[in-house]
């Protein structure tokens, strides 16, 4: 499951890029209305305290003011870590996914990766430690504010462990 998840995102990423740039649209930083922003963001969740989000945002007006859908859309990924020193579980995630502008200011986020989640009884017991992996689905919103992004979001690992994922990031 590992490897289609890594193909199927190798793929993505060679198959946007390669469009992009035939159809000359991927000039980041060069100021016309078509060019995508680079988004570095902190995001932290409810279970790991280091995180991560990158990628790229539209930046064409967004597809609710009538903006090409092509040039609204974007790429993240998004990747969170802790382990028991931290907080008492150990979490693990990489997400990719797409990224989607509705207006100047708010962009939607949705994607797909793999995930680890483990939290150890601290007492003895008969009870195994909770142990769960599989497929990770992210989505949420980013508020782009001037420069600055904030974002919010749900993560379900293996539809078992419900997270809450937030950040504060910078675009240029």
């Amino acid at each position: 499951m590992k490897k289609i998840i890594l193909l199927f995102s190798l793929m993505l990423i060679f198959n946007y890029t390669s469009f992009a740039q035939d159809e000359d649209e991927f000039n980041i930083g060069g100021g016309s209305s078509s060019d995508r922003l680079i988004h570095i963001a902190y995001s932290p969740s409810t279970s790991a305290i280091i995180g991560l989000q990158v990628g790229w945002l539209g930046n064409n007006g967004g597809v609710l003011r009538g903006g090409d859908l092509i040039d609204a859309g974007g790429l993240f990924l998004a990747a969170r870590y802790n382990n028991r020193d931290i907080l008492n579980l150990d979490r693990l995630s990489a997400v990719l996914g797409v990224t989607l502008q509705l207006t100047d200011f708010a962009h939607v986020y949705l994607g797909g990766g793999y995930g680890e989640y483990k939290y150890p009884y601290n007492e003895p017991t008969i009870l195994p430690d909770l142990e769960i992996s599989g497929v990770e689905i992210e989505g949420g919103l980013i508020f782009k504010i001037g420069s600055f992004t904030i974002h919010a979001g749900v993560s379900d690992l293996d539809f078992q462990q419900l997270d809450l994922v937030g950040g504060i990031g910078y675009t240029f």
